[in-house]
């Protein structure tokens, strides 16, 4: 199976790829020519540098491929540098769909959040990406993790690490059985990027198309 993952270079890729290789899957990890000289995905083998907005070169990275993992997003802190959701997020998932669509991939995983479309830019910007996907690719899978937990010992993404509050998984995790209040636990909990991954390279290996992922299913799908 070939895979090409966009954002592999981040905190949520820099588990997924260790993973996904594991597991046999050939891949191809999207670098930005930006970033290609701080991380050491840029002199990957595997590596694919270009910019998503650069139609020919995406979709040539995308032939022969069997699916596609998108993990973008930005965060606000990068907004004094010119992105945006509508640019780094929106617009890079509109491109990733019409090169796979082109490129003849069959499936598309999309990276979400819980909550998605509702209030707030974040939200909005989430439920946009989500109707893209919904509409335009042939076949996907959207995950809806809530905050992602980074390995204490993993290696930093090129925005640096995913944290929260020291001892929060763990809560969540012990929280999750119980009665009444599971399902919002593992619904709005934060959640370790290593189970988010796992996630995906099970449905990547026996696909659950057209399914939106969150909750307990996400936390059950990655254990």
């Amino acid at each position: 199976m070939v895979v090409f993952i966009a954002g592999a270079t981040g905190a949520t890729g820099q588990v997924l790829v260790p993973l996904a290789a594991a597991a046999g899957m050939e891949l191809r990890l999207h670098v930005r020519p930006a970033t290609a000289a701080k991380s050491p995905l840029g002199a990957d083998p595997r590596a694919r540098v270009l910019d998503l907005g650069d139609a020919d070169a995406l979709r040539e990275a995308l032939r022969g491929c069997d699916a596609v993992i998108s993990l973008i997003g930005t965060m606000r802190s990068r907004f004094a540098t010119g992105d945006t959701y509508a640019s780094s997020d929106v617009g890079t998932t509109r491109f990733l769909v019409d090169a796979a669509r082109a490129a003849g991939v069959p499936r598309f995983l999309l990276l979400s959040s819980v909550g998605a479309g509702g209030s707030g830019p974040y939200l909005q910007m989430k439920g946009e990406c989500e109707a893209i996907v919904r509409s335009s690719a042939p076949a996907w899978t959207i995950f809806r993790p809530s905050a992602l937990a980074s390995p204490r010992a993993g290696t930093v993404g090129t925005h640096g690490k995913r944290w929260v509050p020291p001892g929060a998984t763990a809560l969540t995790a012990a929280l999750r059985g119980v009665p009444g209040i599971g399902g919002l636990v593992a619904r709005y909990g934060p959640i370790p990027i290593e189970v988010l991954a796992r996630a995906m390279v099970r449905v990547l290996e026996a696909p659950r198309d057209g399914e939106v992922i969150e909750g307990t299913a996400l936390w059950e799908l990655g254990a």
